[in-house]
């Protein structure tokens, strides 16, 4: 059966045949016109030549204008290319609707566009959304069809007339490699004072995280880059460290701020009262402030973010279920007061584990987390807890301290991450840098 061809296809055709045709007969014409010397045929050359150039012209400014050759030449020529795969692809996965233009049926696909970003290094696809492809166009990859780039995500535009696929160029490393301290400090400072980042692509606003995978996934080399960040900022985060299996994160808590350490079951709780205190001292202060901006947080009048690095939140869950009930639902409270309430005045709580179902961590305290990371390959299941069912994970094979993340309004979907190489002495970088715990909070 022959293939069916697009509208454009089709037009494309007719205007080679008429370019042709214009073009032959304009020669012949002048040609015996030339022999003959009759005017008859210099003048039907003439108008052959113009019907040659006339529609070239046309055609030529139209394909200017629908890939935007104003961008410059390589941007229009690229969003052609990209175009046309795009277009081939969907035709060849039966999306598209077919019209009748006399005995010649033809296929009418989707709407395309696409955007670059500056240095082409990543972009967007638009598509067209209709009733009839609605289903399909939510379940299908392009990537494909991009010649080198890779679909990071897929989603409906606002007023839901187009599907955007994110993309990026697959030949670009992601993990950024620091070879001292002085540089990694340096990038870390060209951030916002309340910003932190995991590779060169991703920059977040501090908040609740949810840290998980499997052992030799990279978790506590993440968790190195998080706290050097974090102690480098002038904004004076107060760290608290919570680990109990006495791990790395005991032993810079101790380095860092041994008051604010714990390693014991008992310890721990304390860590959480005193915490949480802080919390209750920080709520007074801001509400003084709130008179002059009623909707302001934190980071508004110059506070300094609590952060409580829970290590191995799994293991004390497990030993908080051995005790009590009073003593129980205790610490729940005390762990959904910080969830719940912390945002706004400054206190965030992250919980580091290697799987975050229900049996290690309440449902709605890890649904409270807003943002998630998940490193290495990891089992179904650890994707599911995390970022719920049906959560489409890209298929990569992924190194250690490479995996995906959520974020709202950010990444709704989980997109790939890769935490930096850190090439110079870690513990000697903490003890480089000026001990905050003591200073007063500004504002």
């Amino acid at each position: 059966m022959e293939k069916i061809k697009t509208i454009q296809q089709f037009k494309r055709g007719l205007l080679y045949a008429w370019l042709i045709l214009s073009f032959t007969l304009g020669v012949a014409s002048s040609y015996a016109g030339a022999i003959t010397g009759a005017g008859a045929f210099l003048s039907a050359g003439a108008v052959c030549f113009a019907s040659f150039l006339v529609p070239s012209f046309l055609a030529a400014a139209f394909w200017a204008v629908e890939n935007q050759v104003n961008k410059g030449p390589r941007y229009a020529w690229k969003q052609y290319r990209l175009r046309l795969g795009i277009r081939r692809q969907l035709l060849e996965a039966g999306i598209y609707i077919t019209k009748s233009f006399g005995s010649v049926k033809l296929a009418e696909v989707p709407w395309v566009t696409v955007w670059f970003a500056p240095g082409f290094q990543h972009g967007t696809v638009y598509i067209g959304n209709c009733i009839r492809f609605h289903d399909k166009l939510s379940r299908i990859d392009i990537s494909p069809s991009l010649g080198g780039y890779v679909v990071e995500q897929a989603y409906l535009s606002d007023d839901e007339n187009h599907y955007c696929y994110d993309f990026y160029d697959s030949t670009l490393e992601r993990r950024q490699a620091f070879k001292s301290f002085q540089e990694f400090k340096g990038y870390s400072d060209s951030l916002g004072q309340y910003e932190l980042f995991i590779d060169r692509y991703t920059k977040l606003p501090l908040t609740h995280q949810l840290l998980a995978g499997q052992t030799g996934s990279g978790k506590t080399y993440a968790l190195h880059g998080y706290i050097l960040q974090m102690r480098s900022k002038q904004a004076g985060y107060r760290l608290f460290f919570a680990d109990p299996k006495s791990s790395s994160v005991a032993l810079l808590g101790g380095r860092i701020s041994p008051d604010t350490t714990a390693e014991s079951f008992e310890g721990i709780v304390a860590l959480l009262d005193a915490f949480v205190s802080e919390m209750g001292k920080r709520k007074a202060q801001l509400k003084g402030h709130l008179i002059n901006k009623i909707d302001g947080d934190y980071r508004d009048f110059g506070l300094p973010p609590y952060v409580l690095i829970f290590d191995e939140y799994a293991d004390f869950s497990h030993q908080l279920q051995e005790k009590e009930k009073k003593l129980r639902d205790h610490v729940n409270s005390l762990v959904s007061q910080v969830i719940l309430k912390g945002r706004q005045l400054g206190f965030f709580m992250w919980m580091v584990m290697q799987q975050s179902g229900s049996n290690s961590i309440p449902t709605f305290i890890r649904d409270n987390l807003p943002w998630k990371v998940v490193l290495g390959n990891a089992e179904d299941q650890t994707y599911t807890t995390a970022f719920g069912a049906g959560a489409e994970i890209p298929l990569r094979k992924m190194a250690a301290g490479e995996g995906v993340f959520t974020y709202p309004a950010v990444a709704n979907k989980p997109k790939l991450c890769s935490f930096p190489t850190l090439d110079f002495d870690i513990l000697e970088a903490m003890d480089s840098l000026p001990d905050v715990s003591g200073e007063r909070e500004l504002g």
